[in-house]
């Protein structure tokens, strides 16, 4: 009995909240607390700006200024109105719809209304059933479709890849063309030189050393640049290698990298050297004596005779005072050869291999059938060299352009580029090609009208959720037609539904996995749009 007594004020507390609670109509149960009556059977308003008598709460007539005091009628319009909804999700609706004689679909369990004008029936549990099986069904569909953009990128990746391989061959391939270019636009030139006298004469040494010399300086500058090139990579490598994968291949490049460049250093020193010597000779040859060409016939045939005594003569000289000058290449053999001993094995067989694969033999031929002939060839291979070049650089821009292009923050779109999907829609069938170009075509003469070519993503805080094609076929007395195109998750790439809202201006509603999230985001996504959906279906006319 004692014990009896003593909890009676806490019983008869919990009983009158329990009753008060009964009758705040239109609350949410985590807010009923702020309804309850004071000891002196008061209310306050929740914004603090009035005290009304607790029987004022939901009387059906607006005493606060932020409407609080009526959330279960339609006396405040500025109010909410909760649904419970048990066995679906819970909703609010504008307090302006609460017994206005109509069911809202908000409110399933027909709560909205209390009968006076009509009386709506709860259909929270069908209702709940068949959100349930779309919610089911839309989580397969997120994570078949997150699955299928995934392969997506991952076939984006390796295609980057392969065009970065392939922009760092044709840049090579460049650098070399142009080198061969360069040494036949030179043999061209003097062989057209010589065609414009009436009997060929010897170029003069001077000259024929000068182009040798220009030639042999820019190969040693391409293989410097291949070198500096290779060096990069090897550093990249000991760098950013796992140190805790015992490779040894690796560890052995890296070890021959390591002894390379302490003994590089001396030896680019010694080269540039050499380089600032070759130009001091270079230049001493080209003040040294120009040929005599107004000597007769005769005189010319006996001066050939002498020259070429005194080339051999000359060369034999140069050979002893210059070791810069040892054969037909000789700066660029002695490049090779103080590189050789030095360079490891996987920069002397992928550089040094590469650079003499490449070299091109310009000398003509003393046997050659003519000197006509060996002109027309030339010329040939001169035009064969320059097309080559001009495809190359042609290749390596469209490779650029396509590394530079936005396919999507992990390139998901890239794979999709020229897929084109189509929807039959009666009277029109509407086609959609991604990057490239809408359609809209006649069924009944096939006719066919261009809506707009891909012009950039406009999703706003989901960019790539909305593609816009513009610059379609104008209409007549009116703009040029375009496309907003918005996507939504889906396994495959479709068409759902075409509208035009506006003249000329068409709006497609699409499928793709490039747009699918992960189904944790999917599902926080729709929490949150049920949360926000604060407006009843109807609105009052």
């Amino acid at each position: 009995m004692v014990t009896i007594k003593h909890n009676l004020p806490c019983i008869l507390a919990a009983i009158v909240l329990v009753r008060a609670s009964s009758f705040v109509r239109g609350i949410a149960p985590q807010k009923l607390d702020l309804y309850q009556p004071s000891k002196d059977k008061t209310w306050t308003c929740l914004d603090g700006s009035k005290v009304i008598p607790y029987s004022a709460v939901n009387d059906d007539y607006c005493d606060c200024a932020d409407g609080s005091d009526e959330p279960g009628t339609s006396a405040c319009p500025s109010a909410y109105f909760y649904c419970a909804n048990e066995g679906h999700i819970p909703a609010y609706i504008k307090s302006y719809a609460v017994n206005d004689g109509v069911c809202d679909e908000a409110c399933c369990d027909g709560s909205d209304e209390n009968g006076d004008l009509i009386s709506c029936p709860n259909r929270c549990k069908q209702v709940g059933e068949a959100y349930r099986k779309k919610q089911s069904s839309l989580k397969k569909s997120t994570k078949d479709g997150l699955q299928a953009k995934k392969q997506l990128i991952d076939e984006a990746q390796k295609q980057v890849a392969l065009w970065e391989e392939d922009q760092i061959k044709i840049e090579d391939e460049i650098i070399l063309k142009k080198s061969e270019l360069l040494k036949l636009e030179r043999e061209l030139k003097s062989l057209e030189s010589r065609s414009r006298t009436k009997k060929e004469t010897k170029v003069p040494k001077c000259q024929s050393g000068a182009l040798e010399v220009a030639t042999l300086k820019h190969d040693i500058v391409i293989l410097k640049k291949e070198i500096d090139v290779l060096k990069g990579i090897l550093g990249d490598m000991k760098r950013d290698h796992n140190h805790n994968f015992h490779d040894m291949a690796v560890k052995s490049a890296i070890s021959g990298y390591d002894e390379f460049v302490a003994r590089f250093t001396r030896v680019e020193a010694r080269i540039d050297d050499n380089l600032v010597n070759i130009n001091i000779e270079e230049t001493g040859d080209l003040e040294a004596e120009e040929p005599d060409q107004d000597e007769g016939e005769g005189e010319d045939e006996d001066e050939d005779d002498k020259d070429q005594d005194q080339d051999q003569g000359d060369d034999e000289n140069a050979t002893k005072e210059s070791p810069l000058v040892e054969g037909k290449h000789s700066v660029v053999d002695m490049v090779l050869d103080k590189l050789d001993p030095i360079l490891p094995s996987v920069l002397k067989n992928g550089l040094l291999g590469k650079f003499h694969s490449h070299k091109v033999v310009t000398d003509v031929k003393e046997d050659a059938p003519s000197n006509q002939q060996a002109l027309e060839n030339t010329r040939k291979l001169v035009a064969e060299a320059k097309d080559q070049l001009n495809d190359l650089s042609n290749n390596l821009e469209r490779i650029k352009k396509d590394l530079s292009t936005d396919y999507g923050a992990d390139k998901e779109w890239l794979k999709l580029k020229d897929v084109c999907v189509e929807k039959d829609e009666g009277e029109y069938t509407y086609s959609f090609c991604f990057f490239g170009d809408a359609y809209q075509k006649s069924n009944k003469d096939s006719s066919r009208t261009h809506l707009g070519k891909f012009a950039k993503f406009d999703g706003g805080d989901e960019l790539y959720k909305v593609h816009v094609h513009d610059r379609g076929t104008r209409c007549w007395n009116g703009p040029e037609r375009s496309v907003r195109a918005s996507f939504e998750c889906g396994v495959k790439n479709e068409i759902i539904d075409v509208s035009e809202p506006e003249k000329c201006e068409y709006h497609y509603r699409l499928l793709s996995p490039a747009v699918c999230k992960s189904v944790a985001d999917a599902e926080k996504d729709t929490i949150e749009n049920s949360a926000n959906n604060r407006k009843p279906v109807h609105e009052e006319l």
